[in-house]
């Protein structure tokens, strides 16, 4: 047995390919390609809640979506400069990157300003300054120089010099956030911790402290760029923003399928990422001397298998959380044994090392997600103990790319093995921990757990006691590591989920994707007997079946993936249905005829007693005499009454009889009714031929005389067109004069058995003498009334007309609406303009009148 020593982190002297070089810089450009993920995610999430926010809100969360997706593209610019050797290829990366990093300033600054309540105007003024700085950033890219081929070397990449167009901006940004940002959050921290949670102010100034970090790399000292690890102050500010809608964690993660799609997308990226990586990366001599058979076929088969298992729980029932836990710890333990199928190949070990280092970045997590899908299966909450399990998982995953995972190899028969280090060895003492505390909790609780969910427990248990065996080979103990069999729990987890129906949803609908995932199977498997010649020119027959293997089977597992579990929400959102359905016509039967008789009862009693109060009282005012039993009288400054009377009533009446005068008069009052009812107005009494109505109340409003004059057109045109039919048809007609004042009234209810809504007050008195002042067919207003509508409307001063008791008054014609107002010639209906203007007088905009020429 050979063993060999890792020299971390340092290339090899001389020229090496830019292939090579990727595979060495891989841990240093990790953490970018993070920060850029969670970047993306977190603005998908704050453009919903633009789309979703009031208007005051829309222009903060553009904003938060802008610096969301420039966070994280700094990070993708830092990724590209640890894993690009080429320095043109590089600078014409950052030059194209740039282009979404540029919003970064000026975006956060607009954050700041909104944080401080919109009260330091001097960051809104500098995140004007920092667009300028953007828009000359912008200029040099476009003109090819924004970044120099001068590039700074570090190991942990290649930091190309920014230009005459790219340092102002470079500038700006930390230099705002220590002469602005914080002594604006000092000045007004009472305001921000008043009305923000504390993780937001956090984020922002954690945000900028590590994207100010990045300056001593682009100054050319070798510090590693704090911009890597934005995606942590980017979470929190998202926490501090979305806290009440977004980060409830079980509701994201089941019942909106957040889990279900999170492992969907993450199986694609690695099944795709298999299938190219072996079909681009894998040359002839990769088999050479290699320990590929038999020793590669376990892990394959437990890759596969596990990855194959997943799917089918997962899209058994996306929405259940054992479903999703059980799915995770298959891919888990797939991503442990990816690792091993490298080992037994002859390639270089810097790709073997970087494989395993990513595989274990997700593996770390195992032993979290293992705990909870048995305390899951048992019907328990978590433990509180889990907490301490999951930050050793943390830990664990944050070492997992560091020179403290492993610290060598072993050259064993069968394969390399990773000489484990500190970092492996706390995985493996995490997951012991884990495992005795859930057999001890397996034990205690023995005897209320189903058969189902013990198998699935057991099978659990089984696949950690092999990966702990592991631990023996990475230490010198020369044992085949049996955790490469991992493919045995997995087929048992299949067994308890499939035949004992533990997690599965049988369902009509479900038979559909997988028809349609086997036909693109057995198409695929065509396609691979097709290719196989091909290769076998290069490889043995061996070795040709094990690499199209590895080409083919994650596409396979990909096409399955796609087809089967993104038609299994739908498949079954509707099998739930047709159970629904079903399990409702059986108790519609019974109950049907019943409940609706009842309900029926108790709906024409509410409605009726409702629609006789309404009839009598106002909306408002009926609420408050159902809950007080009373109302009070209540004062109105601004109300509107109007008049009608129609003139010559009792000389027309005289030549009908009672019949026809009664279904005359309800004809033309139940007009009256409808068009008031359309322009905000309340009826409150008719007096013989009189009609009378008011608005501004019991709901005060701004508009109460516009909607009079409104209504009182509607109603001169009603009668209008009565007069024309009856003059056509010889028969008597009547005129009608209308009659509008505007000012303070009293409006209450009156009497006890017979209730009334009424109003006084010298208002009342006013509007009558405008009726009984007008003429026939005329729209008589007061002064004050005029005074309201006279913007609006064509008016003709009449000069003082005497009132009865009243003395001289004031009074004015409305004849229509003035031309740019109305939709119509003649003026009685508004337009589109006329609505916009009276909604901006609605809510509480003063307007500018120009004079009229």
């Amino acid at each position: 047995m050979d063993s060999y020593s890792l020299i971390y982190f340092e290339k090899p002297e001389g020229v090496i390919s830019n292939w090579e070089y990727f595979w060495y810089q891989i841990p240093y450009g990790a953490p970018g390609i993070l920060t850029f993920v969670v970047g993306l995610f977190l603005s998908y999430f704050a453009f919903q809640k633009f789309r979703k926010s009031k208007e005051d809100d829309k222009f903060f969360h553009l904003n938060l979506t802008i610096s969301f997706i420039s966070f994280g593209c700094v990070g993708l610019v830092l990724t590209t400069r640890a894993w690009i050797q080429d320095v043109e290829t590089l600078v014409l990366w950052n030059d194209l990157l740039y282009f979404l990093v540029a919003p970064l300033a000026p975006t956060a600054f607009y954050l700041a300003y909104h944080m401080t309540g919109k009260q330091s105007k001097l960051l809104l003024y500098y995140s004007y300054v920092c667009w300028f700085a953007s828009f000359v950033l912008y200029l040099g890219v476009i003109l090819g120089k924004g970044f120099e081929t001068t590039v700074f070397e570090f190991p942990f990449g290649k930091y190309p010099r920014g230009s005459a167009f790219v340092r102002p901006w470079g500038i700006l940004a930390p230099l705002g956030y220590f002469l602005l940002i914080l002594p604006s959050f000092i000045k007004h921290y009472k305001y921000i911790r008043k009305h923000y949670h504390l993780t937001l102010f956090h984020g922002v100034n954690l945000l900028f402290l590590l994207t100010t970090l990045n300056a001593p790399s682009i100054l050319g000292f070798k510090v590693y760029p704090g911009g890597f690890f934005l995606f942590i102050p980017m979470l929190l500010v998202a926490y501090g923003v979305f806290r009440s809608d977004f980060f409830d964690v079980n509701e994201l993660l089941f019942q909106k399928n957040g889990m279900f799609y999170f492992l969907f997308a993450l199986l694609s990226f690695v099944l795709i990422f298999i299938s190219f990586g072996v079909s681009f990366g894998l040359s002839p001599n990769a088999y050479e001397s290699a320990k590929w058979y038999p020793w590669g076929i376990p892990p394959v088969l437990s890759v596969f298998g596990a990855v194959f298992l997943s799917i089918i729980v997962a899209g058994a029932n996306p929405s259940a959380r054992i479903n999703q836990l059980c799915a995770f710890a298959l891919i888990l333990t797939g991503f442990y044994v990816i690792q091993s199928v490298p080992l037994k190949l002859n390639i270089s070990y810097v790709v073997q090392l970087r494989i395993s280092q990513m595989t274990f970045v997700a593996f770390a997590f195992a032993p979290s997600i293992m705990v909870r899908l048995v305390f899951e299966a048992i019907g328990q909450k978590s433990p509180v103990w889990l907490q301490g399990i999951d930050f050793l998982c943390i830990t664990a995953a944050i070492l997992a790319p560091s020179p403290y995972l492993f610290v060598g190899y072993f050259d064993y028969p069968w394969s390399r093995v990773h000489h484990g280090g500190p970092a492996e060895l706390l995985v493996g003492a995490n997951g012991a921990i884990a495992l005795v505390l859930v057999l001890f909790t397996f034990i205690r609780n023995k005897g209320y757990i189903n058969f189902a969910s013990k198998w699935i427990i057991g099978s659990f248990l089984l696949s950690a006691l092999l990966l702990l065996a592991a631990l023996l080979p990475s230490h010198g103990i020369p044992i085949y590591p049996i955790a490469d069999f991992q493919f045995i729990p997995a087929f048992l987890l299949g067994y308890a989920v499939l035949r004992h129906g533990a997690l599965s949803l049988e369902g009509r609908t479900i038979q559909l994707s997988q028809r349609l995932a086997n036909l693109g199977l057995i198409t695929m498997a065509i396609a691979a007997v097709l290719y196989f010649p091909l290769i076998r020119e290069q490889y043995g027959v061996g070795e040709s079946a094990f690499h199209l293997t590895m080409i083919v089977l994650p596409l396979v597992l990909f096409n399955y993936l796609v087809v089967y579990i993104m038609s299994r929400p739908l498949a079954e959102e509707l099998d739930i249905s047709y159970f629904l359905l079903d399990l409702e016509k059986q108790k519609a039967d019974e109950e049907r005829e019943k409940a609706l008789i009842a309900q029926d009862k108790a709906e024409e009693a509410r409605e009726e007693s409702e629609k006789l109060l309404l009839n009598i009282l106002p909306y408002k005012v009926a609420q408050e005499l159902k809950t007080k039993g009373s109302v009070n009288p209540v004062r109105f400054e601004n109300a509107t009454v109007l008049f009608t009377d129609f003139k010559g009533f009792t000389k027309v009446a005289e030549g009908m009889d009672e019949q026809s005068l009664i279904e005359e008069l309800d004809a033309c009052f139940t007009q009256f009714d409808e068009i008031i009812l359309r322009n905000n107005l309340e009826k409150l009494k008719t007096i013989g031929d009189s009609y009378m109505c008011a608005g501004g109340l019991p709901v005060e409003n701004r508009t109460s005389a516009i909607d009079a004059c409104l209504a009182a057109l509607e109603i001169q045109s009603f009668m209008n067109q009565l007069k024309e039919i009856k003059s056509a048809l010889n028969l008597p007609f009547w005129e009608l004069r209308l009659g509008i004042h505007t000012g303070p009234v009293v409006a209450g209810v009156v009497g006890r058995f017979k209730f009334a809504y009424d109003i006084w007050g010298d208002t009342v008195n006013t509007a009558s003498r405008m009726e009984s002042g007008g003429e026939t067919g005329k729209i008589n207003v007061s002064k004050d009334t005029y005074e309201l509508v006279k913007y609006f409307f064509e008016t003709e001063y009449r000069g003082k007309i005497h009132g009865k008791n009243k003395g001289d008054l004031d009074m004015y014609f409305v004849h229509r609406l003035r031309p740019r107002y109305s939709q119509d010639p003649d003026g009685k209906a508004p337009n589109q303009y006329f609505r916009e203007v009276y909604a901006r007088i609605s809510r509480g905009a003063n307007i500018r009148w120009k004079k009229e020429s």
